[in-house]
């Protein structure tokens, strides 16, 4: 879905694909998670903004199924990513094939992916596959109400796998004890980017949320995770984690195309309103002339 269509040129489903989208809150977070990340030129993000919203506009006007959002930077270098939902790999598949059959849909993809270069200097996708055994995931509420999320990208050191799940099965089990706050969904690299990486993704509604997150990991979470859940989860951050990142992102409604569910969730966030337009200024009569 979007830019890895074009680019990868692995472009036809049948229209019955499903619309499994990372927002559907029933099924929980999508099996397979295909992110494009684009790197924006300096200065040029309001005008990569304004030059995305036609994807969205092309993919409505086709009534396209699947949807994908896209999420800004706020922290690090300037860059915008595309997070596509499906089910298996299979559909990712099938989604491309139907849009290289579809030649009118094609075709608008084909004219505005060759104007890219004027605002972004580096596009790269990869394909991630959800780690149910180690995430946390909300079971209420819509992640269309939300505006941010962390990813923190832990890149695992080589035979280090089974260490990191080890890790995470006991952070996981600590988060449910005290049925923590934070949430978060792990997806791991399939193909595309290093084959040790995986992302984690926590959904925050305001940044305020983050400010509880000592709270939130004070002494009730580290009692439940125990002294020896601790020790291993400091090992591993010095033996098994080749990096650890946190990065900062922002939902992006103009660059998103969003389900119905979605923009149903906050429908004056994701499909504002057009401001009115303004009134022209009353005209002033010319004064006449006086006579002497």
């Amino acid at each position: 879905m979007k830019k890895t269509v074009t680019l990868l040129l692995v472009v036809g489903v049948a229209l019955g694909v499903a619309q499994v989208a990372i927002a559907q809150e029933a099924m929980g977070p999508p099996k397979v998670l295909v992110i494009s990340r684009e790197v924006e030129k300096l200065g040029k993000r309001a005008a990569h903004e304004k030059w995305e919203a036609g994807w969205p506009a092309a993919f409505a006007k086709a009534k396209w199924p699947v949807h994908y959002f896209a999420a800004a930077s706020v922290t690090g270098e300037p860059r915008v990513l595309f997070l596509t939902g499906y089910g298996s790999m299979a559909d990712w598949e099938k989604d491309n094939q139907a849009i290289e059959k579809n030649a009118t849909l094609s075709a608008e993809l084909g004219r505005l992916v060759e104007k890219d270069a004027e605002y972004i200097s580096e596009n790269r996708s990869g394909a991630f596959t959800y780690e149910p055994d180690l995430s946390y995931p909300r079971v209420e509420g819509s992640l269309g109400t939300r505006r941010y999320f962390l990813i923190i990208s832990v890149r695992v050191k080589p035979g280090h796998g089974e260490h990191f799940a080890e890790v995470r099965k006991l952070i996981k089990a600590a988060h449910e004890k005290v049925n923590a706050a934070d949430h978060y969904a792990i997806f791991h690299n399939a193909a595309g980017v290093d084959a040790g990486l995986y992302l984690i993704f926590v959904p925050m509604t305001s940044l305020g949320e983050w400010d509880k997150f000592p709270d939130i990991h004070g002494k009730e979470y580290q009692d439940a995770l125990g002294e020896e859940g601790r020790k291993k989860v400091m090992e591993f951050n010095q033996q098994g984690a080749e990096s650890i990142e946190v990065q900062l992102f922002s939902f992006s409604p103009k660059m998103s195309y969003p389900s119905d569910e979605f923009v149903q969730a906050d429908p004056d966030f994701w499909k504002p309103k057009p401001a009115p337009a303004a009134k022209p200024a009353a005209k002033k009569e010319a004064a006449k002339p006086t006579g002497n």
